[in-house]
């Protein structure tokens, strides 16, 4: 609410308001002769008897109805703001011929009212007193308007003198979008599409067509067209979908939903008897646990394997268990920027191309608490570097800068609610899953996007089992599910220094034999699932083995060299020196695997 209000101009009629209700009770004071504290010659009451207004002397009563008057004129002016700003974000006119009647209605309202109480409270309540009231009430207001008026011209042409002066170079842009902006004659020549801070662009036969421009400027530079140096058409023509969910909120965030108290360890285990007891879907309990406990260090996740494994199904049934949303966008070998998931302006028509994934992430602006994931179905089927690169760097920012450019708007058009300055926010409530089959048919998926995930790999059909009670859906809210995450962390079930030496050696080791690495990024994303892994009821030596399987030992595939096999055995044994034999045992097979191909 107090978003949709509390504009810096609402802020600012609202602040002229309780100025001159001030102002009121001050000039009161002056024109009252019998106030001791006041000469009966200041400027005011001489102004007042110039003007030939008749003297009163008012009682208590009195300035308590001019007190009132005062209130209510600036609850009226912030009454007027709310129902002005609520047509705004309603998509309509606050300007309509019925809004006017609503502001005469507001401010009639509050003048009655406030007077109404005025009279009342006069005691004794006779004709002479009511004549007294209304004759200083008369006066003072007269004043009032008089000084605020001369006072409000005499500083705006002084702010305006100097606001002017030192702007004397620049375009002027006060008039509406249908006015032409005044340009001094040295920047007649210049593009025009400088007033919008972007960059001019050549408009090609494709832009005519609505295509895509590559290069700069286009889909290939920022990711969008570039908005000509052009009036835009209203908010519903331009961003038609975005303005419907406008409106569907009336301007307001969505009630908060309550969520279910369970652990971590609980959502897991009821998570994994959901899939087998409602859709006889089985998976192993340290895979459910990876998948819960991945999202705790990044909000990326990929799922890897065999077609017909359960990787689509995953992200599908946890949010109709947990009742969250999932939007699925199956990939298409076409995408070749940020374009495809998120549209792009379409100069010709003057619209925005919006795009399901667009739409659903700028819903997720309006304070709906639900854990929303967004499935990237057979996301390798085109570079998932090129199309999902912008995504990938935004969600390595701190969560406050979670925010994507979606177009340069011009600063005429008043645009979508929760589309601030172009940008269209990622709330902390959103998990990124993308699919990946590994076939001649796709792409092979970079170092790149692999470090910024948590990779799970399916090869194989896990076995039955039966599920003897009866398994219900529960309700999580996503800031509920991120709580889990932080409690989890904060009980220091991380990394101990033991842990970190034993680590080290491995790695330390793997470095000096193949020359691999791993970034402080993957250090960190060890830190961050291992106590969330942990909590879901799995071993942290578990947890090391996954990280170190998929971010490490998974990139020695394809090496071919002649030292490669005889070192593959050496790791294993400082592996099973170091852990124990069998502990990390998905690392071992892994490098058995490998060591086999050799």
């Amino acid at each position: 609410m107090f978003k949709v209000v509390f504009t810096r101009k609402n802020l600012i009629a609202i602040s002229l308001s309780v100025m001159y209700s001030f102002l009121l009770m001050f000039v009161a004071v002056c024109i009252d002769g019998s106030f001791a504290m006041m000469s009966s010659k200041n400027p005011i009451n001489l102004l007042a008897q110039g003007l030939g207004m008749q003297s009163v002397i008012p009682n208590v009563n009195g300035y308590i109805a001019l007190g009132l008057l005062a209130v209510f004129i600036s609850l009226a002016v912030a009454a007027i703001v709310y129902e002005r700003r609520v047509c705004i974000v309603s998509g309509k006119n606050p300007y309509a011929p019925k809004m006017f009647m609503w502001y005469a209605v507001t401010v009639l309202g509050c003048i009655v009212l406030s007077l109404g109480i005025g009279t009342v409270i006069q005691s004794p309540l006779s004709a002479e007193n009511l004549r007294t009231l209304y004759v200083f009430i008369w006066n003072s207001f007269t004043l009032a308007t008089l000084f605020f008026v001369l006072l409000f011209v005499g500083i705006g042409a002084i702010v305006m003198l100097v606001i002017n002066f030192l702007l004397v170079d620049k375009p002027f842009k006060f008039f509406s979008k249908n006015d032409e902006p005044v340009f001094d004659d040295e920047d007649i020549n210049h593009d025009i599409s400088g007033s919008f801070d972007v960059e001019g662009t050549t408009q090609t036969a494709a832009t005519c067509a609505g295509a895509p421009v590559i290069g700069e400027g286009g889909v290939g530079g920022d990711g969008m067209l570039s908005t000509r140096a052009q009036s835009l058409d209203d908010r519903e023509k331009v961003f038609p979908e975005l303005t419907n969910i406008d409106n569907k909120y009336e301007g307001f965030d969505a009630t908060p939903i309550a969520s279910d108290p369970v652990s971590l360890q609980d959502l897991a285990t009821g998570f994994r008897n959901y899939l087998a007891k409602n859709y006889g879907l089985y998976f192993d309990i340290d895979v459910i646990r990876f998948f819960i406990s991945g999202f705790g260090a990044s909000h990326f996740e990929i799922l890897e394997g065999l077609s017909g494994t359960g990787k689509s199904s995953l992200p599908r049934y946890f949010c109709e268990y947990v009742g969250g949303k999932v939007l699925f966008m199956p990939v298409q070998a076409t995408w070749r920027d940020k374009s495809s998931i998120l549209g792009f302006f379409n100069e010709f028509s003057q619209t925005y191309s919006e795009t399901e994934f667009l739409t659903a992430l700028y819903e997720s602006n309006f304070g709906t608490d639900h854990i929303n994931m967004y499935v990237l179905d057979e996301m390798n089927i085109s570079r998932v570097e090129y199309y999902f690169a912008d995504l990938l760097s935004v969600l390595e920012y701190p969560v406050k800068d979670w925010k994507i450019k979606i177009m340069n708007v011009p600063h005429t058009f008043v645009p979508p609610i929760k589309l601030e300055n172009g940008y269209v926010k990622i709330p902390e409530n959103s998990y990124f899953v993308g699919t990946a089959n590994r076939d001649d048919s796709t792409f092979t998926i970079t170092d790149k996007v692999y470090d910024r995930a948590i990779t799970l790999n399916f090869e194989t059909n896990n076995q039955p089992f039966t599920v003897n009670e009866d398994v219900k859906s529960i309700t999580i809210s996503g800031s509920y599910f991120a709580n889990l995450f932080k409690e989890a962390k904060e009980k220091q079930t991380g990394l101990t220094a033991d842990d970190r030496q034993k680590l080290k050696k491995v790695l330390d080791f793997v470095y000096s034999r193949f020359d691999l690495s791993i970034g402080n990024r993957i250090l960190h994303q060890i830190e961050e699932i291992l106590p969330c892994f942990v909590a879901c009821g799995g071993k942290k030596e578990d947890a090391i083995d996954f990280m170190l399987c998929k971010k490490l030992f998974a990139k020695l595939e394809g090496r071919f060299e002649e030292y490669v096999k005889s070192s593959l055995n050496e790791t294993i044994e400082l592996i099973q020196e170091t852990y124990g034999q069998g502990v990390l045992h998905r690392s071992e097979q892994v490098l058995r695997k490998i060591e086999k191909s050799l």
